[in-house]
């Protein structure tokens, strides 16, 4: 099925339940129980909501601990390299266990920078 939009789907059901309101007594001469239909799409729509809202503060969770858990990750790092130069110093930094410490922090691959965007010259005129 084609995803909609929450906004979307929301108002369909809205201008559905409307329309069953006007159309009632058409659709029950008819032998269509408007009142059932119109009781599914309200409590459906009811539930949605419901649901979307619990997403809504997941996310404003998962964002919020993931800051925490960056600044925590920045922390460690920060913390580790400094025991690594407080190893190499107390070893002698020109030693090799001073070496082989200054390799445990290399083995971090950085970030890659991102692409250098070059100006575009104007086209001739």
């Amino acid at each position: 099925m084609t995803r909609f939009g929450h906004a979307q789907v929301i108002g369909l059901s809205e201008d559905v339940d409307k329309a069953l309101e006007s159309e009632r007594e058409s659709m029950m001469k008819a032998g269509v129980d408007a009142d059932a239909i119109r009781t599914k799409v309200r409590t459906l729509r009811e539930a949605v909501v419901a649901k979307n809202a619990v997403q809504e503060s997941q996310k404003r969770q998962l964002k919020a601990t993931t800051a925490e858990l960056e600044g925590m990750e920045d922390e460690l790092y920060l913390v580790s390299s400094g025991a690594v130069d407080t190893m190499m110093a107390a070893v002698g930094k020109t030693s090799d266990a001073a070496k082989n410490f200054q390799r445990m922090c290399s083995r971090i691959r950085r970030p890659e920078a991102p692409a250098e965007t070059l100006p575009v010259a104007p086209p001739p005129k």
